[in-house]
């Protein structure tokens, strides 16, 4: 049984600035025991609460859910324990993958060949088991797997979120430092704007700000246009009930006047 099996719990990354925010839309989606900590917040779910995060969250950038946990000191211990788990109900031979590691304050210090332990382990239990390995794809993969090892302590995730939220899927065009999504939801959450006069928008960028305050307050969920979630590699994910959910989530959308 995987660790977010167990628990129930999971990790939202964000930005510090924003945790306040976050903390406060993760309990109105239904989280429950909210612990925030750098750059993030560990919280308690079931999957439904876990689809209905990861599709209306506006101020969280990655979702977690821990697959193994353990005391680590070395690379090599890394990947033997990485190899207990079955990646192949996480991952077929024609998927695509990325690794993303961070460490702090552990024996392991170089994140990057973490990052490469864990994808050998990945790429060794997969050819292993289906005779034919899966490839790396930084840019846009099939599933994102997460590494954070601190005070020698490692949790190997799966991005649930399928990427980076903050790509909410609407820039088709864009100018050269448009200001993310997350950050213009929190100034228009912070605005006190709620569609009762005229929104003025001095930045003369991409109209980021525009789009987030329209998708406030006409209560469309933030991954709307996202087509494809990571938590749908889940091995226990329940696609009856995410439509479920999904389909009550955007009856809630109502027009501008």
């Amino acid at each position: 049984m995987l660790e977010y099996q167990k628990s129930g719990r999971y990790f939202a990354q964000a930005p510090r600035e924003l945790l306040d925010l976050a903390a406060e839309d993760l309990h109105g989606l239904g989280a429950r025991d909210l612990r925030p900590v750098h750059r993030g917040i560990h919280f308690e779910t079931d999957l439904e609460g876990l689809y209905r995060t990861v599709y209306c969250a506006r101020f969280v950038t990655r979702v977690l859910a821990p697959l193994l946990r353990f005391r680590c000191h070395a690379t090599r211990y890394l990947y033997r324990r990485a190899r207990e788990i079955d990646w192949t109900e996480l991952l077929s031979a024609e998927d695509t993958f990325a690794v993303f590691a961070s460490v702090a304050n552990s024996r392991i210090r170089h994140s990057q060949y973490a990052a490469l332990k864990l994808k050998d382990a990945i790429v060794d239990t997969v050819r292993d088991r289906l005779g034919k390995r899966p490839d790396v794809d930084r840019r846009d993969p099939d599933q994102g797997f997460g590494l954070h090892i601190e005070n020698d302590m490692a949790t190997i995730s799966l991005d649930v979120s399928g990427g980076s939220l903050h790509r909410r899927g609407y820039r088709v065009q864009s100018v050269e430092a448009p200001m993310q999504e997350t950050l213009a939801a929190a100034v228009i959450r912070l605005s006190g704007w709620e569609g009762g006069r005229p929104l003025y928008d001095p930045m003369c960028g991409s109209g980021t700000l525009l789009c987030e305050a329209l998708l406030s307050y006409c209560r469309v969920p933030s991954g709307y246009l996202r087509e494809r979630f990571g938590f749908m590699g889940l091995p226990d994910f329940d696609p009856d009930r995410w439509r479920t959910l999904r389909a009550r989530e955007d009856r809630g959308i109502r027009p501008l006047p």
